[in-house]
């Protein structure tokens, strides 16, 4: 079944508290999937996703995932790695992939974290033991940086649907995606088949989606997985801009998001 949460009912949650691992303070919007961490009752396989919001000028340290996942970057100003990140920006790292750091600006940092399944938690590279958790991956690190977004009336009166490659050097094959969706008022919005994916998350980023009589605005997320397929909607009034971020599946099981 496609899961979907709107952006405005989410951020109804938000919460102020302490990162795992860190200890410091920032505030986090849960989507799906809840906390990292292998908490009982909790199904690992189901999708993770959350918005973060960091304080001024402070820093999650460089670290690993066991499982794949997307960071989109779209508020206030900071980094991953060397040099500053202009936003919007996209960042897919495979499981078991160093990235880092990830700092904030004067203005704080707002990002989210994106994964077909739930994580275990953070494994920082300054741990002497990192090492040994280490697993064999493609090592994947990729990032589309400065995603350009329309203007009121441009969007509205585009016409048709333009689909753009966001990772246009990367290899697909194994359903790796990353694509903006651009459509015009009331266009109808079909998404590319997950169904040889580890699920696929739509974020509206731009106007607003319309799935069956629901509306999802900005900042909303939907969450289609390999069984449902493919995700047809339908651009809002003043149409819509939006990603659409596919994992990497394990051949004959799509259940997983392995890379």
């Amino acid at each position: 079944m496609v899961q979907a949460i709107s952006g405005k009912v989410a951020r109804e949650g938000r919460s102020l508290g302490l990162a795992m691992g860190s200890g410091k303070s920032r505030w986090r919007t849960d989507y799906f999937g809840g906390a990292s961490g292998n908490s009982p009752g909790v199904e690992m396989d189901s999708p993770q996703a959350f918005l973060v919001d960091m304080q001024p000028e402070s820093t999650i340290e460089p670290h690993f995932h066991e499982v794949d996942q997307f960071q989109v970057l779209v508020a206030g100003s900071g980094r991953i790695g060397r040099g500053n990140t202009p936003l919007i920006a996209l960042h897919y790292v495979d499981h078991h992939t160093g990235y880092g750091p990830l700092v904030s600006g004067k203005g704080g940092l707002s990002f989210f974290t994106i994964r077909a399944r739930r994580d275990s938690g953070p494994v920082y590279l300054s741990n002497p033991k990192h090492r040994d958790l280490l697993k064999p991956t493609k090592k994947r690190y990729v990032v589309a940086a400065d995603i350009s977004l329309s203007t009121e009336p441009v969007m509205e009166s585009r016409p048709g649907v333009l689909v753009e490659n966001l990772f246009p050097e990367t290899d697909a094959a194994d359903g790796l995606t990353a694509l903006i969706l651009r459509a015009g008022s009331g266009a109808t919005v079909e998404g590319p088949s997950a169904e040889q994916s580890s699920g696929q998350y739509f974020l509206v980023v731009n106007g607003s989606l319309e799935i069956g009589e629901a509306d999802y605005p900005v900042w909303s997320l939907i969450f289609v997985s390999p069984a449902d397929g493919r995700l047809i909607s339908r651009a809002g009034p003043g149409g819509v801009e939006v990603l659409v971020l596919g994992f990497p599946s394990v051949p004959g099981n799509h259940s997983h998001a392995n890379g």
